[in-house]
Protein backbone atom coordinates (compact mmCIF):
# COMPACT_ATOMS: atom_id res chain seq x y z
CA UNK A 1 0.00 0.00 0.00
CA UNK A 2 1.01 3.60 -0.53
CA UNK A 3 0.08 6.93 1.34
CA UNK A 4 0.06 9.77 -0.80
CA UNK A 5 -0.16 13.46 0.28
CA UNK A 6 1.22 16.82 0.29
CA UNK A 7 4.01 18.44 2.10
CA UNK A 8 3.60 21.98 3.31
CA UNK A 9 5.41 23.06 0.44
CA UNK A 10 2.85 21.33 -1.83
CA UNK A 11 4.98 18.51 -2.87
CA UNK A 12 3.46 15.40 -3.80
CA UNK A 13 4.89 12.70 -1.45
CA UNK A 14 4.38 9.09 -1.62
CA UNK A 15 5.27 6.51 0.47
CA UNK A 16 5.39 2.97 0.74
CA UNK A 17 4.19 0.49 3.48
CA UNK A 18 7.54 -1.36 3.71
CA UNK A 19 7.48 -2.27 7.26
CA UNK A 20 5.11 -4.46 9.24
CA UNK A 21 4.68 -1.47 11.70
CA UNK A 22 5.00 2.11 11.41
CA UNK A 23 4.54 5.29 13.44
CA UNK A 24 3.58 8.59 12.46
CA UNK A 25 3.93 12.27 13.66
CA UNK A 26 5.93 15.52 14.20
CA UNK A 27 7.90 13.80 16.35
CA UNK A 28 11.73 12.78 15.81
CA UNK A 29 10.97 9.29 16.86
CA UNK A 30 8.60 8.44 14.49
CA UNK A 31 8.78 6.56 11.12
CA UNK A 32 6.98 8.80 9.38
CA UNK A 33 6.81 12.46 10.12
CA UNK A 34 4.05 14.84 9.48
CA UNK A 35 4.84 18.07 9.41
CA UNK A 36 1.40 19.61 10.40
CA UNK A 37 1.04 21.68 13.53
CA UNK A 38 -2.41 20.13 14.76
CA UNK A 39 -0.31 16.51 14.72
CA UNK A 40 0.53 14.77 17.93
CA UNK A 41 4.32 13.85 18.46
CA UNK A 42 3.16 10.42 18.63
CA UNK A 43 0.11 10.39 16.58
CA UNK A 44 -1.15 6.95 14.86
CA UNK A 45 0.62 3.83 14.32
CA UNK A 46 -0.36 1.80 10.81
CA UNK A 47 0.44 -2.28 11.29
CA UNK A 48 -0.24 -5.16 8.95
CA UNK A 49 -2.14 -7.70 10.88
CA UNK A 50 -4.54 -10.44 10.24
CA UNK A 51 -3.80 -10.01 6.53
CA UNK A 52 -4.87 -6.32 6.57
CA UNK A 53 -3.45 -3.32 7.37
CA UNK A 54 -4.83 -1.53 10.34
CA UNK A 55 -4.48 2.15 11.36
CA UNK A 56 -4.72 3.14 15.57
CA UNK A 57 -4.40 6.40 17.29
CA UNK A 58 -1.94 6.87 19.93
CA UNK A 59 -4.05 8.80 22.39
CA UNK A 60 -3.42 11.79 20.09
CA UNK A 61 -4.86 15.12 20.88
CA UNK A 62 -6.51 15.95 17.50
CA UNK A 63 -7.63 12.33 16.42
CA UNK A 64 -6.98 10.44 13.63
CA UNK A 65 -9.55 10.37 11.14
CA UNK A 66 -10.89 8.12 8.49
CA UNK A 67 -13.06 8.84 5.52
CA UNK A 68 -14.45 11.58 8.07
CA UNK A 69 -14.93 9.74 10.88
CA UNK A 70 -12.64 10.06 13.93
CA UNK A 71 -11.47 6.55 14.77
CA UNK A 72 -9.50 4.59 17.28
CA UNK A 73 -8.72 1.47 15.13
CA UNK A 74 -9.63 0.58 11.85
CA UNK A 75 -8.92 -1.51 8.71
CA UNK A 76 -7.73 0.65 5.95
CA UNK A 77 -8.76 -0.07 2.06
CA UNK A 78 -7.42 1.10 -1.15
CA UNK A 79 -9.07 4.66 -1.25
CA UNK A 80 -9.23 5.50 2.47
CA UNK A 81 -8.28 9.22 3.16
CA UNK A 82 -6.79 9.39 6.75
CA UNK A 83 -6.54 12.95 8.05
CA UNK A 84 -3.75 13.75 10.88
CA UNK A 85 -4.15 17.44 11.58
CA UNK A 86 -4.88 19.40 8.42
CA UNK A 87 -2.73 16.52 6.67
CA UNK A 88 -4.84 14.02 4.30
CA UNK A 89 -3.36 10.70 3.66
CA UNK A 90 -4.74 8.61 0.21
CA UNK A 91 -4.00 5.15 0.44
CA UNK A 92 -3.56 3.64 -2.77
CA UNK A 93 -2.13 0.47 -4.34
CA UNK A 94 1.21 -0.11 -4.49
CA UNK A 95 2.52 -0.42 -8.04
CA UNK A 96 3.32 -4.10 -8.97
CA UNK A 97 6.77 -4.54 -10.56
CA UNK A 98 6.66 -6.52 -14.14
CA UNK A 99 9.02 -9.10 -15.59
CA UNK A 100 11.19 -6.93 -17.14
CA UNK A 101 11.49 -4.73 -13.92
CA UNK A 102 12.27 -7.18 -11.84
CA UNK A 103 14.83 -9.18 -13.83
CA UNK A 104 16.73 -5.77 -14.45
CA UNK A 105 16.46 -4.95 -11.20
CA UNK A 106 18.41 -8.61 -10.71
CA UNK A 107 21.04 -8.00 -12.88
CA UNK A 108 21.90 -4.53 -11.70
CA UNK A 109 22.44 -6.19 -8.37
CA UNK A 110 24.73 -8.63 -9.62
CA UNK A 111 26.65 -6.24 -11.65
CA UNK A 112 27.50 -4.02 -8.77
CA UNK A 113 28.96 -6.82 -6.76
CA UNK A 114 26.08 -7.08 -4.60
CA UNK A 115 24.64 -10.38 -4.34
CA UNK A 116 25.13 -13.44 -6.44
CA UNK A 117 21.74 -14.65 -8.71
CA UNK A 118 21.08 -17.75 -6.25
CA UNK A 119 21.32 -15.88 -3.16
CA UNK A 120 18.66 -13.88 -4.47
CA UNK A 121 16.82 -16.24 -6.06
CA UNK A 122 17.07 -18.31 -2.79
CA UNK A 123 15.28 -15.00 -1.27
CA UNK A 124 12.65 -14.35 -3.37
CA UNK A 125 10.92 -18.55 -3.57
CA UNK A 126 12.66 -19.33 0.18
CA UNK A 127 15.65 -21.94 0.78
CA UNK A 128 15.47 -23.34 -2.58
CA UNK A 129 15.98 -26.87 -1.63
CA UNK A 130 11.98 -27.58 -2.12
CA UNK A 131 11.18 -25.98 -5.64
CA UNK A 132 15.05 -25.08 -7.39
CA UNK A 133 16.14 -27.12 -9.73
CA UNK A 134 18.84 -27.08 -12.34
CA UNK A 135 18.57 -28.37 -15.73
CA UNK A 136 19.93 -32.05 -14.58
CA UNK A 137 17.01 -31.82 -11.99
CA UNK A 138 19.65 -32.23 -9.23
CA UNK A 139 18.22 -30.17 -6.09
CA UNK A 140 20.42 -26.96 -5.98
CA UNK A 141 21.78 -27.49 -2.22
Amino acid sequence: MLLCYNLPNGEETKVALEKSKITLGRGLNVDLTIQDRLSSRLHCCIEFKNNAWHISDLKSRNGTYLNGERIHEAQLNIGDRIRIGETVLACERAAVKGTETVIRELQNEMDSGGKGFKTMMIEIVGNGKKNLKSSTDKIIP
